[in-house]
């Protein structure tokens, strides 16, 4: 689209010439008159003015070049290029009329013919600003920022002094990483008066581009504090921001977004993923209903608010997202992992199953796909199953936990305390603030009456947890079997006002962050 720098600058050659030429003097007010119209942004009466100054042979060419340019700002661009066209073929001293001919072609698609008529251009006026800036932009599309520049190069002071200018200069730098050059590009807009808000916008994804995030956070900081604030302002300065890390600051400028365009599923989702990295699943789970309401067949709205519900446990409405997401994007990796452990988490062990070993026959050395399903046979109380693909999981990754770690209980829960508490131990010493692993411990060794270092170890798992539950009910169990009964009754007491977590929901979590 011709940018506003570009259609003064065209309108002001049709003025020149329609000045120059030989006509009647009435028609030269006609012209005159259609140019100043078209100043105004009133088509009709500019069209009306031009079109009576056909009639002068003299001047059709002036007249069907700024008829055309009509057409253009009508974005009736077909009419235009034929209007275009015919003006140049009548004079081709018309460079304005080339100009938008050019533009005209550029708008329909054909970016071949545009360019022939910009060099064309050139050859006639070596020093065109437009032609300039149009064939370096033509070069920075295509990759080639040093040719762009040397383009450029001619009319450098005259593109500094517009937003078209300063932009096709920036998009050269900024492709080359010219951080320096880029600064001082950014010093020029900041001085522009009245640079439209949309290029600001465009502006500083350049800028930030290039490398330069921390300027283009300044160039749209400015545009709120002047009040321009709109929907792209908004949803870019939050980008930038999460680009710094900076969460609170792209949050709030995605709520912001927001407030603008409260059908933006973009803006929706990206509030969720920042609440869901800070832990805020509630506040996720409210922006995914959301943008599912606006988007209910998104396939990836669908998974984002399956992923989040099912971390609130909110297991059916999990699931039910989770099929619709695989119903429209049928064999995704991702949605199968997180269904099948949806179904884990509703207890529904083969089909989750079902949905793990499908994903392992594809990836048969993913070491989170071993453990997942070893922790699914795990919960099946399929311990032989279970200890297959968890000790696979651990040839795999040897640097991980939660393999080993259910490789102990499942000697636990066999009877092998002895054994159990020697798995736990190596466990500790690779990963010293595992409280799981202490709690484990501490239970192998309460079942083989080593009372003193069970106690120990318990006191450890809750320095590391002391929100558990479980470490707190059987700490108390292990204190009345040591004659400590007013210790004991602290402890259960404590533990009666904490929500005690299933063996099921502890272990389902541990499949919420797939490798």
């Amino acid at each position: 689209m011709l940018g506003p720098h570009l259609r003064a600058t065209l309108i002001g050659s049709w003025l020149l010439t329609a000045l120059s030429i030989a006509a009647a003097p009435d028609t030269a007010d006609r012209l005159r008159n259609s140019v100043q119209h078209m100043q105004r942004g009133d088509l009709a009466a500019a069209e009306a003015e031009a079109s009576l100054a056909l009639g002068d042979p003299r001047s059709k060419p002036v007249a069907q070049a700024l008829l055309g340019s009509i057409r253009m700002q009508q974005k009736r661009f077909e009419e235009g290029k034929d209007l275009l066209e015919r003006a140049v073929a009548a004079d081709p001293n018309l460079v304005g009329a080339r100009l938008n001919l050019a533009q005209a072609h550029a708008l329909l698609g054909n970016e071949d013919q545009a360019e022939s008529i910009y060099r064309t251009v050139l050859a006639l006026e070596p020093g065109n600003v437009n032609a300039r800036m149009a064939l370096a932009r033509t070069e920075s599309s295509q990759g080639n920022y040093r040719q762009a520049l040397e383009i450029a190069d001619p009319v450098e002071p005259q593109l500094r002094a517009s937003p078209d200018g300063l932009m096709a200069l920036a998009e050269a730098h900024a492709g080359l990483g010219n951080g320096q050059a880029l600064r001082s590009l950014v010093s020029d807009w900041e001085g522009l008066r009245g640079a439209p808000r949309a290029w600001t916008v465009r502006f500083a994804l350049l800028v930030s581009r290039g490398g330069l995030n921390r300027a283009a956070i300044r160039l749209l900081e400015q545009l709120k504090r002047e009040g321009l604030v709109s929907f792209d302002v908004a949803f870019n300065l939050a980008g930038f921001y999460l680009l710094e890390n900076d969460l609170a600051k792209a949050s709030a400028n995605y709520e912001l977004a927001v407030e603008f365009n409260d059908e933006s599923v973009p803006a929706l989702r990206q509030v969720a993923r920042i609440a869901e990295r800070q832990g805020e699943f509630e506040k996720a789970l409210s922006f995914l209903i959301r943008a599912k309401l606006e988007a209910p067949e998104d396939p990836d709205v669908q998974l984002s608010f399956g992923m989040v519900a099912l971390r609130l446990e909110f297991i059916e409405d999990a699931t039910s997202a989770l099929e619709k997401a695989l119903e429209v994007r049928p064999g995704h990796r991702t949605t199968r992992y997180w269904l099948g452990t949806a179904r884990g988490a509703a207890r529904q062990y083969d089909e989750s199953l079902e949905l793990y070993r499908g994903l392992l026959a594809e990836r048969p050395d993913d070491a989170q796909l071993h453990y997942a399903v070893g922790s699914v046979y795990y919960l099946k109380v399929a311990f032989e199953d279970a200890a297959r693909h968890l000790a696979e999981s651990c040839k795999l990754d040897p640097g991980q936990v939660l393999s080993p770690y259910y490789l102990a209980m499942i000697a636990q829960k066999q009877g092998r305390n002895e054994t159990a508490a020697g798995m736990f131990r190596e466990i500790l010493e690779d990963h010293p603030d595992h409280g799981l692993s202490y709690e484990g411990l501490a239970v192998s060794l309460f079942k083989q009456r080593q009372y003193e270092p069970a106690r120990a170890n318990f006191r450890k798992a809750l320095a590391l947890n002391p929100d558990s539950a479980r470490t707190r009910y059987q700490l108390g169990q292990l204190l009345i079997r040591m004659g400590l009964r007013e210790e004991a009754k602290r402890q259960l007491a404590l533990a009666k006002g904490l929500r005690e977590e299933e063996e099921n929901n502890q272990l389902v979590r541990t499949l919420l962050n797939p490798h």
